[in-house]
């Protein structure tokens, strides 16, 4: 048989003439053909299932990060005003020192004026 005719028939998928394969092989090549299908359509059945979970655990990881975002933000705003409270009072605490002390010196200074 000719080289062109059977490279012809390899490209068609036709069945060649008979006495290059055996129908058993045909057969057998039928068989993987339908098993390859059937796995095929496994795979892709469970890749949609595992992609629509991986979904759902993503969109339930982004939930809990938003709430320990907002618990972790109120938490920070409250040390904020916690930090500042004390700030000003430090702040009252040393202008109250500062005032005694002038006070205190103007008290001096005074004193001994007058004497």
């Amino acid at each position: 048989m000719p080289d062109d005719m059977l490279k012809e028939t390899a490209t068609s998928y036709d069945q060649p003439p008979r006495g290059l394969l055996s129908q058993e092989f045909f057969f057998l090549l039928q068989r993987i053909d339908r098993l390859d299908e059937k796995l095929s359509g496994e795979i892709r059945a469970l890749d949609e299932k595992l992609s629509g979970e991986i979904k759902a655990g993503d969109g339930r990881l982004s939930e809990e990060i938003k709430a320990l975002d907002d618990k972790l933000s109120r938490e920070i705003k409250a040390l904020e005003e916690k930090l500042g409270n004390k700030l000003s009072n430090l702040g009252l605490w040393f202008v109250g020192a500062i005032v005694t002390l002038i006070a205190g010196f103007a008290g001096v200074i005074v004193t001994l004026v007058l004497k």
